[in-house]
């Protein structure tokens, strides 16, 4: 191997080296999907715990079950995104498309469905909400910033 090219595979090693691992998927740990009573709020929430003390007020709007499993949470190995489709008036079938990681941003898709054509109006009478758990070593380090983006589907 000449040494031009020797030079070049030690400065991309290199670079990758320094650059930030990105992670994207549909993979979680674990997934808790369910509604609540609506808290007056018209836009939706996304809240972050990396440790016990990150769980505030919201984990009381969660089911007694779901709220019984995040308490459980090992935060040594997991880290969770909850998201609260507050203001989403009749959002349907809520899934986690996908999820992406880069540079410190956490941006977890989340998509719902509208209601069916003719229906002009919608009484809210729960919000859906997803609990999501995230393992730190597919992380690989702990996010700066965390958005949930909601996206309606046909």
């Amino acid at each position: 191997m000449e040494r031009g090219h020797l030079i070049r595979l030690a400065a991309v090693v290199a670079a990758l080296l320094c650059v930030p691992a990105a992670a994207a998927g549909t993979h979680v740990s674990w997934l808790l999907q369910g509604t609540t009573e609506p808290n007056g709020t018209q836009r939706p929430h996304a809240y972050f715990a990396s440790m016990r003390s990150d769980l505030g007020p919201w984990v009381r709007r969660l089911t007694p079950m779901h709220q019984a499993r995040v308490r459980r949470v090992d935060f040594s190995r997991t880290v969770i995104v909850a998201g609260f489709l507050d203001g989403s008036a009749c959002a349907l079938d809520v899934r986690l498309r996908d999820w992406t990681f880069i540079r410190g941003r956490l941006v977890v898709n989340v998509t719902f469905r509208k209601p069916p054509i003719g229906v002009a109006t919608c009484v809210r009478t729960s919000t859906s909400y997803l609990v999501i758990g995230f393992s730190r070593a597919q992380l690989g380090r702990l996010p700066t910033h965390v958005e949930m983006r909601i996206v309606a589907r046909s």
